[in-house]
Formats: C-alpha cells, structure tokens, sequence
C-alpha cells in the first residue's frame, strides 16, 4: 500500500521552468520527446550553441546560479561521459566510484553546495538528451573490463532523482543496469521522487543513497528540499519494491547542539526502516573551496556553516579542525553502531589519518570496506 501512494502522489513534481531552449536537432532523441510532453505549457526556444547561449543569458541576471534553475536547455553532451570520482584528491583516501553526467545545475539551493563555485557562471539548468551515445560508451567499457567491477553514480553535477518525473533518465538507465554483470548504478539523492523507480518491475543493480542531515539543518541549510521524513519513507519504499538502499551522513555540519541532533536522525532512520538492510552509511564533513566562502554569504546571508574555524587540508579545501572532525565522526559512528554493530561505515574525502584515528584502521584493512576502495 505504501509504494502504491508513493507512486501517485510522486507523479508529477513543482518543477517547472519558465522557459525550455533546445538545442538544434534535439527533437530527434526518444528522451527530449518524453519531457516536452510532460513541460506541454513550457515556453521554447531553438538555439544552435550552447556556450553562445550562456554567454547571452549569463550578464542578465545579479543571481546567475539561482535564476539558471529556471531556465531549462536541452543539449547533446559531446564529451566522454565516464569519468573517475574527483575524490581521488592530493591525500584523500577515496572509494572505488566512477560519475555519469547527465545533468547540470540542481533545482534545489543547499547553502554548501559547491555548485555554487563550479557553475557560478552557468545560467541553465541543463539535461543532456543523447542517453543513447553514454549507454553505447558504458556497454563498451563494461564489456573491456569484465574483471573490474564499477560502482556509477549519475548525482555530481545534480541531485540524481529529483528531476526524475520530468527527464525520466531512470527510464532508462535502470533497464540497462539491470543487464551488467560487473556494474551497479547509484542514485545520490536528497529527493522523494521515487514513482518511477517503485514502477520499474527490476531493481537488480541498483543503489538508491539518501543524503540526510537533521532537520533542523535541512531548515536553514538545505533550501527546497524534501523534509527528513518524506526522504526516510522513499527509502523505506525503495528498500520495500527491493532496492539496495544507501546513506550519505554528508556534510555533517557543525551546530550548536548537533550530538543530540545527529542522535536524533540516527534514532529516527534506525525507527523508520532496518538499519541491518541498509548497504551502507557515507560520514563527510563540511568542506569548501576558497572561492566559495564569499559566494555562500552572499547567496545565504543567514547561513550557520561558517560558526566555526576551518583550516586549508591537503586537497585545498577548507574544512573543521582535525580533532573537531575526529569527535564528529566517532560520535556518530557511535550512534549508528549502537543500533547495529555490522553496519558498514565508510568516511568520505578523508584523510587516512582521520580513518585511523576513527576506526583504528585504513579500508584496506576492512574486509567489508574494501569493496569500496579496489581501484
């Protein structure tokens, strides 16, 4: 019963552009055809360049990351789509994890988002049409490596699901998962926008992550996204249709009063569904790129991230002190095993100084962990 309301209520989302450009010839693609007829009332205009169109579009508007997300342009991505995770940054232990570019720009606003940096002069919300040129490039990099396994995720550049009922990639992506041997898809999500995964009759090979953070947090740091709650109930559907479900404890930010509002978000996730079937839970701390200090007072003058100090790490980024990160991580690791001593905890872009200190070991001495870390 409750994937059935899930799946109605999900039909439709609040997304809704004010104006679709297109590139010229994309009416051709299967994909393009599907979010016209969902977006009917849409205002549209053809273009021929995407990199001419942003530029005229990118000097309009004193906000040009915050009114890109209602400008939709559908375009062909003409690069390789298959890329290694940038986690694998100067001292940084990162996960086995390769990212598929579909999308760009986030209909969300999180006052952390790196985004913000990255796409500061990206005046579009963009969808990449041409789903057919990635599954040929996947098929063929799958099949020469039949030995390596590959874990994909599509939520870089964007929020994996939350577009999902109107560029319906999962469409797509799931049917072809479904066939690999040697590869499985993740969908990183902060979204409740599961009705067309709960409609897809396979969930072989997928992964739906969850990124949570209390709500509290969600209130004055993650802007237009779903509450807690209704994140925590799409993943208890997903986990009920048979998905492997996943979290991402990311960015844990550093409040007054977080210890009892992290506990609270564990003891609620641990209440909403067995926490003993969950794959895994991602722990990562608040970190940011020089640049972006500026753009996030500007953007989110009411923000709390900068309440405490941060240091320049290894990598570049800016992020809490070493013995601030290493009490977050172990308070929290705590919480999560308290409800289940075999849960499988891994930190992200960290240090393996910070794993040691947290766990007493690297991944590679975690037999568990180490699927993760086979690179």
């Amino acid at each position: 019963m409750l994937n059935n309301t899930i799946s109605s209520s999900l039909a439709s989302t609040d997304y809704r552009p004010e104006i679709i450009f297109l590139e010229k010839g994309v009416e051709e693609y299967p994909v393009t055809r599907e979010i016209l007829a969902r977006l009917p009332e849409i205002p549209r205009q053809e273009f021929q360049d995407i990199s001419t169109l942003t530029e005229q579009l990118k000097s309009s508007s004193y906000d040009v990351f915050g009114e890109g997300k209602k400008r939709l342009a559908l375009s062909r991505f003409k690069g390789s789509f298959l890329k290694k995770c940038p986690g694998t940054s100067p001292g940084m232990v990162c996960c086995n994890y390769y990212i598929v570019n579909l999308s760009k720009n986030c209909i969300y606003d999180c006052s952390y988002c790196f985004l913000q940096g990255f796409l500061e002069n990206n005046p579009l919300q963009v969808a990449y049409v041409n789903v057919e040129d990635l599954l040929e490039e996947l098929e063929e990099v799958f099949t020469q490596y039949p030995d390596r396994n590959f874990r994909v995720g599509t939520g870089e550049l964007t929020d994996s699901l939350a577009l999902d009922s109107v560029i319906p990639y999962t469409d797509y992506l799931l049917p072809f998962f479904n066939r690999q041997s040697n590869a499985v898809l993740e969908l990183k999500t902060k979204s409740d926008q599961v009705g067309n995964l709960l409609d897809h009759p396979d969930p072989e090979n997928i992964i739906v992550s969850w990124s949570l953070n209390p709500q509290s947090i969600i209130d004055l740091e993650e802007k237009r996204t779903p509450s807690l709650i209704q994140r925590l109930e799409s993943a208890r559907a997903c986990l009920e249709k048979g998905y492997r479900i996943g979290f991402h404890l990311d960015p844990i930010i550093l409040m007054p009063g977080w210890e009892g509002a992290y506990q609270d978000l564990v003891n609620l996730l641990c209440d909403t569904l067995p926490v003993d079937q969950v794959e895994w839970v991602s722990l990562g701390s608040f970190r940011f790129r020089p640049n972006l200090k500026s753009i996030i007072k500007n953007r989110h003058p009411k923000t709390h991230l900068f309440n405490s100090e941060h240091l320049p790490s290894k990598d570049g980024k800016f992020r809490y002190l070493r013995p601030l990160r290493n009490q977050a991580y172990e308070t929290i690791r705590g919480y999560l095993k308290s409800h289940s001593k075999d849960l499988t905890i891994y930190l992200c872009m960290e240090t393996s100084e910070i794993w040691e200190g947290v766990t007493g070991k690297t991944p590679r001495s975690d037999e568990k962990l180490d699927k993760f870390f086979d690179l």
